[in-house]
C-alpha cells in the first residue's frame, strides 16, 4: 500500500497484466440481485477496457463491469476474483464507451456519479444512466417480482460549470446550445436530423463544436 501511494500525482499507462492485484480493491462479497429480473449492470459479462485512477495512474487490458444500480466498477483480479476499486476512478471505457466522474452535483446525483461522455469538445453531450430495483406485485399473486428499472437523461456542459438538462428533442436541445441557432436550425433540416434519437443528438452537439 505504501509503494501505491508513493506514486499519487505520477501519470502512468500500463498493462492491467500482473498489476491488477488484490491490494488494488475490496472483493465483492454479496450477490446482490438473485431473483431479480433485468440486468443491473451495462454489460452482463466483464469486458476489456481502460481506467484512469484518481492518483494519475492508467490501466488498459482490465476486465471490467459497470454496477449501474450501486453505480460501481469492478474488475478481475490476477487469480479471477471480483473486486472493487479501493482507489477511486475517476474515468473508465468499455467497448469504445467511455465514463466519467467528477461532473457538478446535478438532480440528485454527487459529484462521484458516472456520466456517458457521448461527445468531447468545448461542449459535451453526457448521458446519465441510473438503474434501482423496484417490487411490484402481479394481479392476484401473493408474492411481489423485483425487476430493474433505468432512466437515463442528457446534459449538456461546458467547461464542467454545470449541466443543462436537455430533452431528447430539438427545442430543448437548441436552447442548451447559445449563439449558434440559425446554423443549428439549417444543420437540422440539410441533414433530416430526428433529434428524438441519441445519434442524432450527438451530430448536432459535434458540429456545434465545430463551428
Amino acid at each position: 500500500m505504501l509503494l501505491f501511494i508513493s506514486s499519487v500525482g505520477v501519470t502512468t499507462t500500463a498493462s492491467a497484466q500482473g498489476l491488477m492485484s488484490d491490494f488494488m480493491g475490496r472483493p465483492v462479497f454479496e450477490k446482490r440481485y438473485t431473483d431479480t429480473k433485468g440486468t443491473p449492470y451495462l454489460f452482463d459479462g466483464y469486458e476489456n477496457g481502460a481506467v484512469k485512477l484518481q492518483s494519475g495512474k492508467s490501466f488498459s487490458g482490465v476486465k471490467l463491469r459497470y454496477d449501474q444500480v450501486e453505480d460501481e466498477l469492478m474488475f478481475l483480479n490476477e487469480s479471477g476474483k471480483e473486486m472493487l476499486f479501493a482507489e477511486p476512478v475517476t474515468e473508465f471505457t468499455i467497448n469504445d464507451r467511455t465514463f466519467r466522474r467528477r461532473y457538478p452535483a446535478t438532480d440528485g446525483a454527487t459529484a462521484e456519479a458516472y456520466y456517458e461522455v457521448l461527445v468531447e469538445g468545448k461542449t459535451e453531450l453526457l448521458k446519465r444512466t441510473s438503474k434501482k430495483i423496484i417490487e411490484e406485485a402481479a394481479y392476484n399473486a401473493a408474492t411481489k417480482v423485483r425487476s430493474i428499472r433505468a432512466n437515463e437523461n442528457y446534459y449538456v456542459t461546458a467547461a464542467h460549470l454545470s449541466l443543462t438538462k436537455v430533452k431528447k428533442d430539438k427545442k430543448s436541445l437548441l436552447a442548451a446550445l447559445p449563439g449558434k441557432s440559425a446554423e443549428l436550425e439549417t444543420y437540422v433540416k440539410d441533414n433530416r436530423l430526428d433529434l428524438r434519437q441519441e445519434q442524432d443528438m450527438v451530430k448536432l452537439v459535434i458540429y456545434y463544436n465545430s463551428l
